[in-house]
């Protein structure tokens, strides 16, 4: 006679990897949870909002209806603008920006307003000036004309 072969274990044996593990996700996402600093709202950003909106006014240029906007968008240290502008990706993506909004084929570089440039150079102004003199040449090279109605 052969002999027995023992019974694999079955899935009860393993529930408490199971919870062990759940348990640790689960208070690893509380830890998340208190810790994360999502909202960038302090003193200093919602001065410079306030100080941006005006310098968009005094341009002439729409500023959001609520400086939350832009407190969310560029936070104390201007965001994605103030981050390395000078980069060749960054300027990249800007200048991609700046074509005439269709989907492939047809898209293309269009000869852009210079209010949009001018938002640009205002929000390095505000938020990152030492930044602003290496990009504003670049900026100011672009061939602008007045392409937006009013």
């Amino acid at each position: 006679m052969s002999d027995p072969v023992p019974p694999m274990p079955g899935p009860k044996d393993d529930r408490w990897i199971y919870w062990a593990i759940g348990a640790i996700l689960v208070v690893l996402a509380i830890i998340g949870l208190i810790t994360y600093s999502g909202e960038k709202k302090d003193q200093e950003s919602q001065q410079l909002a306030t100080e941006l909106s005006e310098k968009f006014r005094a341009a002439g240029l729409p500023v959001p209806e609520d400086d939350d906007i832009i407190t969310r968008t560029l936070g104390d240290d201007g965001g994605a603008v103030c981050d390395d502008p000078d980069h060749a990706l960054r300027q990249a993506l800007f200048f991609d920006q700046l074509t005439n909004g269709a989907a492939f084929v047809g898209r293309r570089p269009v000869i852009a307003d210079p209010r949009i440039v001018l938002g640009e150079i205002l929000i390095l102004e505000t938020y990152c000036p030492d930044e602003l003199d290496e990009v504003r040449d670049d900026l100011e090279d672009l061939k602008t004309d007045d392409t937006i109605g009013d």
